[in-house]
């Protein structure tokens, strides 16, 4: 749910925008941390690691991985990811950061040079868009390149499993995700998403869980140059994922967070059926809408598709830029 390179305006309208750009970021980084196992496959079998469907496999060339046997499959156990200066992934047809992962062995090729794409019509991001640490800026997670800044980070999963006896019916999944990823850019700007997410599913023949719930508890910051944070946003709450039987599976988002902002002022987070697909297929959700309320009772409403790229807020049309991932986490 990375949205950035847009502007709607000034004043409040362009503060909404922006506070609403910095909220859908980090659902991202959420759920994208805590489905990491799945979304790359690893639940159909270590041969099926897909690198581009998430960041940090994209960037982890070596990710540490142990195995533990259920009813006769191996299943992960534990997943470590780690990477410094990996550039986004590029989609098909589309701009981004070149393939291959950094990893343990080293970072990847730098980022193509250029600045963030054209956007035709309306914009959404807000006063931010554009400038250092901004969505779509430099510094920031919709940004392309050098001037964006490649991501570093860590994920660490912990799952454990539960089955019959007999290993009839499903497989209950119990999993434990910490994740801190940052982006750093020229002017010594830094972006950071951190948390912890817990969430449990049930697992038949191997095939990503039918569904997921997850609780979370996420923070994303802004600091300046000289490491005063200049913007902050906390979520916690739950959602749930559902999984497709693509490989690798398209998500279906649903949940709801409290939200709380540098200030200490609260609002609410609604998402509703929020389409994910695998972000080399698509950088940006398919369907579904992203509903912010502040702590003052106004609503904002961020709806996704039905075209990769499509979207609108409040009703009125905005251009989601072609692109490669954010980072985001690009988690």
């Amino acid at each position: 749910m990375v949205v950035g390179t847009m502007t709607v305006g000034c004043g409040s309208d362009s503060a909404n925008s922006d506070a609403t750009s910095e909220v859908s970021q980090t659902v991202e980084a959420t759920s994208d941390s805590s489905d990491a196992v799945e979304v790359s496959s690893l639940l159909h079998g270590l041969d099926k690691l897909r690198p581009q469907a998430v960041e940090g496999f994209h960037c982890d060339a070596t990710p540490d991985i142990t195995t533990v046997d259920v009813c006769g499959k191996s299943l992960p156990a534990t997943v470590h990811l780690e990477w410094t200066d990996c550039a986004a992934p590029s989609r098909p047809g589309g701009p981004g950061g070149p393939g291959g992962g950094g990893g343990h062995e080293g970072p990847p090729p730098p980022p193509p040079d250029g600045g963030a794409p054209p956007v035709d019509g309306p914009a959404f991001g807000g006063g931010d868009a554009g400038r250092p640490g901004g969505p779509g800026g430099p510094g920031g997670p919709g940004g392309r390149g050098p001037r964006g800044g490649p991501s570093s980070g860590t994920v660490d999963i912990v799952n454990a499993y539960s089955a019959a006896e007999d290993c009839t019916g499903a497989v209950t999944q119990s999993q434990t995700v910490t994740f801190e990823i940052s982006r750093t850019n020229a002017e010594g700007e830094v972006s950071t998403v951190k948390g912890t997410t817990s969430s449990t599913s049930e697992l038949v023949d191997g095939a990503p869980p039918r569904q997921k719930s997850t609780q979370a508890d996420v923070t994303r910051t802004h600091t300046d140059a000289s490491g005063a944070v200049v913007k902050s946003v906390r979520l916690t709450g739950e959602l749930s994922v559902a999984f497709s039987s693509d490989t690798p599976p398209v998500r279906t988002i649903d949940g709801a967070y409290t939200e709380t902002l540098l200030d200490g002022s609260q609002g609410t987070v609604t998402l509703a059926g929020i389409v994910r697909p695998s972000r080399d297929v698509c950088p940006w959700p398919t369907g579904g809408t992203l509903t912010r309320t502040t702590a003052d009772g106004e609503s904002h409403v961020l709806a996704f598709g039905p075209a990769c790229g499509d979207g609108t807020l409040d009703g009125a049309t905005v251009s989601l830029p072609e692109r490669g991932e954010r980072g985001g986490g690009r988690h």
